[in-house]
């Protein structure tokens, strides 16, 4: 009767005894904001453990939840354009076919699976091709990343495991949107307005677009607003990328002046060795 007693007195300390483990392909998300558009992406990691991944454990030529766990999500707040091509905003589940040479990616309208378990390959929205390329660095964990921002609002999707990279490009519609407000308030209407017009140039400045037009519009707004240092020094750099070099000059000099009557000292030092690079370029042409 004690021995049976005993037993049962136990019996909970076994029922309530575990070892908590971390899960395997452990969770994670991030947002960023390329241009306007907020870009939601959420997946599971998995890792090598000493493992070979692309070709074994993830098969080639075979559809890949490209991650693990539940099917790995993106969501777009605007359209955007991804690999290329255009994608409506909205939720979808990022899916793979890794290749040797080649891997096809998908954007799937159902993002509510566990992986690839009943993906349904006429709820495809789109896909595209993109090449792998090499690693000399070993990826432990398996990596999905938005990088390399430009000043146009694109950026890279970037995947990473093992030795094996996959860039796919990502362009937001903000450079769209931004020209036109540009050719609505500085070309339709010429709103002389200084900001506006210091806006303008200096957008095309930074993207390279007309030098000229971005330089008229400049110098416009030095007119409207004579006491500012910016408006003089994004007419001097557009002059430089015009390569019109003694018009630079003229016009450093004026921001150099201006910036040695607000006490600017690092900016007086940086205008004073341009113009003197600046002489000699002109010199020697």
């Amino acid at each position: 009767m004690k021995t049976i007693i005993i037993l049962i007195s136990l019996l909970p300390a076994f029922l309530i005894a575990q070892i908590d483990l971390p899960p395997a392909s452990p969770f994670a998300s991030w947002t960023h904001q390329l241009g306007f558009t907020q870009i939601d992406l959420s997946y599971s990691r998995p890792h090598m453990r000493g493992r070979k991944i692309f070709g074994a454990l993830v098969p080639y030529n075979v559809i890949w939840r490209t991650g693990a766990g539940e099917s790995t999500r993106i969501k777009f707040s605007e359209d955007i354009q991804i690999g290329g091509q255009p994608i409506q905003k909205g939720q979808y589940a990022l899916y793979s076919i890794p290749g040797p040479d080649e891997w096809t990616i998908i954007l799937n309208a159902d993002a509510t699976l566990h992986g690839d378990f009943g993906y349904d390959e006429k709820k495809d929205i789109l896909r595209f091709k993109v090449k792998p390329t090499n690693s000399p660095t070993t990826h432990e964990s398996f990596t999905i990343e938005l990088i390399d921002f430009k000043s146009d609002y694109s950026a890279v999707l970037q995947l990473r495991w093992e030795n094996t990279i996959i860039n796919i490009p990502i362009v937001s519609n903000a450079d769209s949107k931004i020209m036109a407000q540009i050719q609505e308030n500085l070309m339709a209407q010429k709103v002389e307005n200084a900001g506006l017009l210091y806006k303008g140039a200096q957008y095309y400045f930074f993207n390279k677009k007309d030098l000229n037009q971005a330089l008229l519009w400049s110098e416009k707004a030095q007119l409207l607003a004579v006491d500012n240092f910016n408006y003089i020094l994004l007419t001097t750099k557009i002059l430089e990328g015009l390569k019109r070099y003694p018009d630079a000059i003229q016009s450093a000099e004026k921001a150099l002046e201006l910036a040695k009557k607000k006490d600017m000292v690092d900016e007086s030092l940086q205008l004073e060795q341009m113009i003197a690079e600046w002489k000699i370029t002109n010199k020697n042409k």
